[in-house]
């Protein structure tokens, strides 16, 4: 494998910044992202608060579901002990949703072994499932190249509520049939039948979306002892109660400092990535698996259209008492995240860091500061029939990003083009609308009113020079398709919809292609944590 870094492509002006300037950004993070910060954030913090035997405990039921390995277990004993983590999440898409879950899982591991090794301490890689999602149309479905294009296929299954992930269970032969007109579609290799068995294997008994999530990620990564954990896990909820009373005793204080950060976070340039209300709560209440997100009104938590109220003594009493009945947001998640686990860094992708960059009041406000906040790789793989490709035609990847190989497609087809056919169709049309202003003015001229008739058939021979200009450009097109391909192969496999490869694309393709030692050998690849976007050649 051969690497290469570039300057992060696509990056919003906030990301950018983030990247290049964090210094910049101090009004809206406690630490930038270097190796300084994080030999301050494991001086400074006090670890020793966590519940980690009750947190060792929760992971260790949770995970013994899916097995785990001797190095897992090594980095629970570590946890309960005196570890820290390097933790990131993700949804729970199906066959690990895009690729970037992989990368983040990498991220992960790979920031906690140079850690382990920089530091001198145990320092934990762990995956945070956000099981707790009730969005099923963003974990539903994958992207794969059929028929020389790139098609969306959904898990045809539809909820008439919108669940959680966690209650949301799939019909097991459905998600069969559905995995296997996944796998009819990739080409047969050496690879797929092992593939396709591993991935009906690891469906069987798991049959909710994180479940078949979390098998996948520990089949891929459970010798790194990556440790999984699902935000929606019942015993981890009673483990969160009492966080969960601290979000409803402040709920008030904590809806005006977040307000009032993401309203500076504006007025800096960025937008507002919460977009969140004064009168917000930050807490799902959870009913039947469906999460309804409360507001306060006239000192009630309330979530109008579905009539639920509580008084804070209510609301305290559910925290207390019933904490599986609640459920974070964008705002309460990353704090959690840090009242459970000891956090020396917090992996993110563009969007994460920029909704946490409202939040920095919020973590004071419970005595606490955000962790170091690392970007997590941003990885783009080229494999070798594009990189072929890429040679032959004389393309580099920035030229990809830069939109120059659709130019220098659009231009290959008109340099093919006889420009004498559409301007002599255009005067044919020109031509013809002339004699029919002429017909139109001698009719009048007799009196004959035929208007309408003499128009509407002008349109219909219009239509049919439309037709006609239309099948010549087709013909064209297909004289030509063999040679069209191979610019649309090179934008397909690295600028899928116009974006980055790995927000798009699910690993299956790649593992279908060359194996599933795929996931080893990226984790061997020499990455730096330097804002870099990192192209490997496989």
């Amino acid at each position: 494998m051969r690497l290469e870094q570039y300057t992060q492509p696509f990056a919003s002006s906030f990301y950018k910044k983030y990247l290049e300037d964090t210094a910049s950004l101090s009004s809206f993070f406690h630490y930038e992202w270097n190796q300084k910060a994080i030999i301050k954030r494991l001086q400074e913090t006090d670890f020793s608060k966590h519940k980690r035997n009750e947190l060792v405990k929760v992971l260790t039921n949770y995970m013994s579901k899916f097995g785990i390995s001797e190095k897992s277990r090594k980095h629970l004993e570590e946890l309960e002990d005196n570890g820290v983590v390097v933790i990131g999440g993700q949804q729970a898409g199906i066959l690990s949703g895009p690729m970037y879950s992989i990368h983040k899982a990498i991220s992960v591991i790979t920031l906690a072994k140079q850690q382990r090794d920089i530091l001198g301490v145990p320092v934990i890689p762990v995956f945070w499932i956000a099981g707790e999602d009730h969005d099923i149309d963003e974990i539903n479905h994958v992207y794969i190249e059929r028929s020389r294009k790139l098609q969306k296929l959904v898990y045809p299954e539809k909820s008439r509520i919108k669940k959680m992930a966690s209650d949301t269970n799939f019909d097991k032969q459905l998600m069969q049939n559905y995995l296997d007109e996944i796998f009819q579609s990739l080409p047969e290799t050496l690879y797929t039948k092992e593939l396709f068995s591993k991935v009906m294997n690891l469906l069987e008994g798991n049959n909710y979306y994180p479940d078949f999530f979390a098998a996948l990620m520990n089949d891929l990564f459970q010798e790194e002892g990556l440790l999984l954990i699902d935000a929606a896990y019942g015993p981890f909820r009673q483990l969160e109660s009492e966080y969960f009373q601290l979000f409803v005793q402040q709920s008030s204080e904590l809806a005006r400092v977040v307000f009032e950060q993401e309203a500076v976070f504006e007025q800096a340039g960025f937008g507002t990535p919460i977009q969140t209300k004064e009168s917000a709560a930050h807490l799902f209440y959870v009913e039947d698996g469906e999460r309804f997100l409360l507001e306060r009104k006239d000192h009630m938590f309330i979530h109008e259209a579905k009539g639920i109220s509580f008084t804070k003594e209510e609301l305290m009493d559910i925290a207390k008492n019933h904490p599986e009945k609640l459920s974070n947001n964008v705002v309460t998640r990353p704090i959690m995240q840090e009242m459970v686990f000891p956090t020396l860094s917090f992996i993110g992708g563009p969007g994460e860091i920029a909704y946490w960059a409202t939040l920095k009041t919020a973590f004071e406000l419970f005595n606490m500061k955000m962790p170091v906040i690392m970007p997590r790789l941003s990885v783009t793989i080229v494999n070798s029939k594009t990189q072929s490709l890429l040679e032959k035609l004389s393309f580099t990847i920035q030229d990809v990003w830069g939109g120059l190989v659709e130019e220098a497609k659009v231009q290959y087809i008109n340099d093919h083009r006889n420009e004498q056919i559409p301007q002599m169709i255009e005067k044919m049309r020109e031509e013809l609308a002339a004699k029919y202003e002429g017909l139109e003015q001698l009719l009048l001229s007799e009196d004959l009113k035929l208007t309408p008739l003499v128009q509407k058939n002008l349109r219909y021979h219009e239509k049919q020079l439309s037709f006609l200009g239309n099948a010549i450009e087709d013909t064209l097109i297909g004289k030509l398709d063999a040679s069209i391909y191979r610019y649309e192969q090179i934008t397909m496999e690295l600028t899928p919809n116009g974006g980055l490869q790995e927000r798009i694309y699910s690993p299956l393709q790649l593992l279908n292609e060359v194996g599933l030692s795929l996931v080893n050998d990226l984790l061997e690849v020499k990455y730096e944590f330097n804002g870099k976007h990192h192209v490997v050649y496989i």
